[in-house]
């Protein structure tokens, strides 16, 4: 009998930073009899497994959801896996990787879901959800603003589409897996356990954390607002939405302003956008919040009534005036850091 912890993600909700640590401590996993799968979707009792590629197996999952490769070829491994789990110590499964919500109502999805839910003997899922405002800004900086799009524009577009509707989501998760333990939770650092996500990961999803690394760094932060405001007008300095090496080249020239480079703004949104999110999906996380973390002020986590503030036009106002200073410092830095590497060439 294998277990299965299954952490679907979310894109900006924590999950590379699970990531990282689950296969940081796959070792530790390894010898308890937990397994975790490589990027083929390959575990340690197959031939085929590569331990320095034990890692999230989202491109894999991405070929199967494509049709590239078949649900049958994914059943085979699980079916050699099981099979295989008493006489190679197995007890339990982690498995991680946020494609797994996306198109959650297709065949392909679905086919996987419950293919997974037939296979295990029992299944805890973990998910982790956060308010739309700041998932739509984080998404916006970690891909939007690539392809040129202002904030504004994507997030009309992106909430047009079941990115953020959680509700939408959790009900499939549901459905798929009726009879299984799904835990859902606000990304909140104050309600997590020990103000801390991996903790907070762990006990959820039953892990028990002695000798396990907890010492990881959260993971995949995106640069500020503003600078990703700037960038979008010279989008085509990046050769594709993934590409991370405009971030890496200007965190290596902004040695002194690492606070700033990764700044959070407190009025991202214009009123018409916060208002916009609120009509959107206000009702449904009230719904997700009683069902799944009642105890917790809804408030503090998930509303998204619009602050009277968001309607300042002076606040506003001053809130660009701060970017603009920030992005000043910042370019400053990059000034005083290639003046200084040139005059030792």
């Amino acid at each position: 009998m294998v277990d299965l912890v299954l952490h679907p993600g979310h894109s900006k909700c924590g999950s590379t930073t699970i990531q990282d640590f689950i296969y940081n401590n796959r070792e530790v996993f390894r010898q308890r009899g937990i397994f975790l799968p490589d990027v083929n979707f390959n575990f340690p009792n197959s031939e085929q497994y590569q331990f320095q590629l034990t890692q999230t197996p989202r491109d894999y999952l991405a070929k199967v959801q494509s049709g590239e490769i078949s649900i049958a070829e994914l059943e085979e491994k699980l079916d050699r896996l099981i099979s295989s789990a008493e006489e190679q110590g197995c007890r339990r499964v982690i498995i991680s990787a946020e494609n797994l919500i996306n198109a959650i109502a297709s065949e392909k999805t679905k086919s996987i879901h419950e293919l997974l839910n037939r296979k295990f003997s029992s299944v805890r899922i973990v998910y982790y959800i956060r308010k739309q405002d700041s998932l739509m800004v984080s998404a916006w900086q970690q891909w939007g603003h690539k392809a040129g799009e202002t904030l504004d524009s994507y997030i009309k577009k992106m909430s047009k589409t079941k990115f953020g509707n959680f509700l939408f989501i959790t009900r499939h998760l549901r459905k798929y897996y009726p009879n299984q333990v799904v835990k859902v939770f606000p990304l909140s650092r104050k309600h997590l356990v020990k103000e801390n996500l991996l903790f907070d990961f762990c006990s959820r999803a039953q892990i028990n954390v002695n000798n396990l690394n907890m010492d990881i760094q959260d993971s995949n932060s995106g640069l500020s607002s503003a600078m990703c405001h700037s960038l979008s007008r010279i989008n085509d300095i990046y050769s594709d939405i993934h590409d991370q090496k405009i971030k890496d080249r200007i965190t290596e020239i902004c040695p002194n302003s690492t606070t700033l480079l990764s700044k959070k703004y407190q009025h991202d949104l214009s009123s018409e956008l916060a208002s916009l999110l609120y009509d959107k999906y206000q009702e449904s996380n009230e719904l997700l919040a009683k069902r799944y973390f009642p105890k917790v002020p809804f408030d503090e986590v998930l509303s998204l009534k619009p602050t009277i503030e968001s309607d300042d036009e002076i606040l506003m106002l001053n809130e660009k005036i701060k970017k603009l200073e920030d992005l000043t410092a910042l370019q400053m830095d990059m000034i005083l850091t290639l003046q200084s590497k040139v005059s030792k060439l």
